[in-house]
């Protein structure tokens, strides 16, 4: 009995065996996917891929191979071109057909009527373009090898990358696994120019390369602004929230048409200034103190924007708090010229009668020592901004200029706005709403009276012709009206009429290379550029951001 049992226990292995062998033999597998990669100096590259794909006993016509076309870049998308060249199979032409959508670049390799099995080698040859990303301070090739969507496993992947130009790699990454993986089972050798994995891939895995180059490597690539996707709402969370948008809605429609009316009647400007004049006195509050650029800008538009943040930079230069400092660099692997300013701290300004926000504001820009490359603001300056935007309106609010913080104010009425559209109960309500979040400034009387004087100021800004040179010419304090033609938008046409009657002007809180007019356009805007007011979202292989999946190419493939 104990004989038999043994014997039938052997062969119930015998039997698992033979079916996983007999599974395992007619299984698909790619047993090498080799990829290489020829970049050209048009920012365009050759794309070759050698795929040893085994189709074990099943009998099939081909393969078909599925490259995705679209990256997120942040709020934009960056758009690939694939032009399929060639395709071979065991070093001969093969028959193949490709299609393309809107996402995807496809081609189906193949007879369909020929039947094949067993082991074969397939190349296939393609042209990309718009694939290289450009950042701040580098270029780069953030390159999806082998999709993460083919079903079979692959033993081994490989991209070798090489160029038809001198070409310098500053940096390389490699990823595998799932899409979003940042495993990496993988090799980088030969100066970040090959890339290897160092273990199986099993289906859906895939090898994802990071290369970084120098800035101005490429061409800048195109980028389209990427639309607003609203996906469906969960029924579980409608049926849950819909008693309580009901009771909402039917108080937004009784009540707030009501409360909106006696509230803009209550706020609405009452008083009639007539015809703005000329004004050329900086602005001043009712004890003669004055309204720093950046608080006049935030009272003109009621917000505030970067045009006030380079007005306050300039406006604590002139106050010889720091000086700009204009250098000529040579960038790139052609040693392009390039400008770049410097800020200096001249003095120690704790305690100095400084307002909160310029304080915050130096904070910022000295936070590692005296001196401040503007280029290296770029890309996290926009929590101090959101900051100073805090300090300004709430200055602005302590001296009685506005009742509240006017963004709070138009977001509230914006979000009611969308919210009464939604319900769709008070379509007349919801546009006098969304009227409101455009309109409603909560500034107080106060703030209308120095409102209407900054208005004066601005037509003698940005129109200083002849009809006022006999004034300007007797403004001890013209200097004092640039941060005001900053934060107020005149700047260009103030600088003109500067120019025609102070030809020899030479501020002492600028040092550079060329004279000052010479500059003084490309250093505002480049100021303006260079202060990121809102958070950027991360896009780049490096810095944390690569994964397995990301980046272009990718897609997938299979048998047919």
């Amino acid at each position: 009995m104990k004989r038999i049992s043994i014997i039938i226990l052997f062969l119930s292995f015998s039997f698992l065996f033979l079916s996983s062998s007999k599974a395992f033999a007619s299984s698909e597998s790619i047993t090498s996917f080799d990829s290489k990669i020829n970049l050209e100096k048009d920012g365009t590259f050759l794309v070759k891929e050698i795929i040893d794909y085994d189709f074990g006993t099943n009998s099939k016509h081909g393969i078909f191979r599925n490259i995705n076309l679209n990256r997120e870049i942040g709020d934009y998308t960056q758009t690939i071109s694939i032009n399929f060249i060639d395709v071979k199979r065991d070093s001969r032409d093969e028959p193949y057909s490709t299609s393309f959508t809107s996402s995807q670049a496809s081609v189906k390799i193949g007879d369909k009527d020929i039947i094949i099995t067993g082991l074969h080698r397939y190349e296939i040859r393609y042209k990309v373009q718009n694939a290289i990303g450009n950042y701040k301070d580098h270029d780069e090739l953030y390159w999806n090898v082998t999709g993460n969507d083919w079903q079979v496993p692959i033993s081994q992947a490989s991209l070798e990358i090489s160029s038809n130009f001198p070409l310098t790699f500053t940096n390389g990454l490699c990823f595998t696994g799932v899409s979003g993986s940042k495993e990496a089972n993988c090799t980088v050798v030969n100066n970040f120019s090959n890339f290897s994995t160092t273990s199986f891939l099993s289906s859906t895995e895939g090898l994802t390369i990071v290369v970084g180059f120098p800035k101005g490597t490429f061409p800048e690539s195109k980028l389209y602004k990427t639309p607003v996707k609203s996906g469906p709402i969960d029924p579980r969370l409608f049926s849950f929230l819909l008693p309580v948008f009901i009771v909402i809605s039917l108080a937004y429609y009784i009540f707030l048409p009501i409360y909106v009316l006696i509230w803009y009647f209550k706020h609405k400007k009452k008083s009639r200034y007539g015809t703005v004049s000329v004004n050329f006195d900086i602005p001043k509050d009712e004890k003669g103190k004055r309204i720093a650029p950046s608080e006049a800008g935030t009272i003109d538009t009621a917000r505030l924007d970067k045009n006030d943040i380079v007005a306050t930079i300039f406006d604590l230069a002139i106050r010889k708090y720091v000086k700009v400092i204009e250098l000529t660099e040579k960038k790139g692997i052609f040693k392009i010229k390039k400008n770049e300013y410097i800020i200096s701290k001249l003095k120690e300004y704790k305690n100095g009668g400084l307002l909160d926000f310029e304080e915050k504001l130096l904070d910022k820009l000295f936070e590692d020592g005296n001196d401040v490359k503007l280029s290296s603001l770029s890309s996290n300056f926009y929590t101090t901004f959101q900051e100073v935007e805090k300090l300004v309106f709430g200055s602005l609010v302590k001296k009685g200029y506005y009742t509240k913080n006017p963004k709070n104010m138009q977001t509230l009425f914006s979000v009611l706005g969308i919210l009464s559209i939604f319900f769709g109960l008070n379509m007349i309500l919801a546009v006098i709403l969304i009227y409101f979040s455009r309109t409603t400034l909560g500034r107080a009387q106060k703030g209308d009276d120095l409102d209407f004087r900054i208005d004066g100021l601005k037509l003698f800004l940005k129109s200083m012709d002849r009809n006022y040179k006999w004034q300007a010419k007797e403004l001890a304090i013209v200097e004092d009206m640039i941060p005001y033609a900053i934060a107020l938008g005149y700047i260009n046409e103030f600088m003109e009429q500067l120019k025609i009657i102070k030809p020899d002007y030479n501020p002492s809180w600028y040092s550079g290379n060329l004279a000052f007019y010479a500059v003084s356009n490309q250093m505002f805007s480049s100021m303006y550029s260079n202060f990121s007011t809102v958070a950027p979202s991360s896009s780049s292989g490096f810095s944390g951001g690569g994964s397995s999946g990301g980046g272009g190419g990718g897609g997938g493939g299979g048998s047919w």
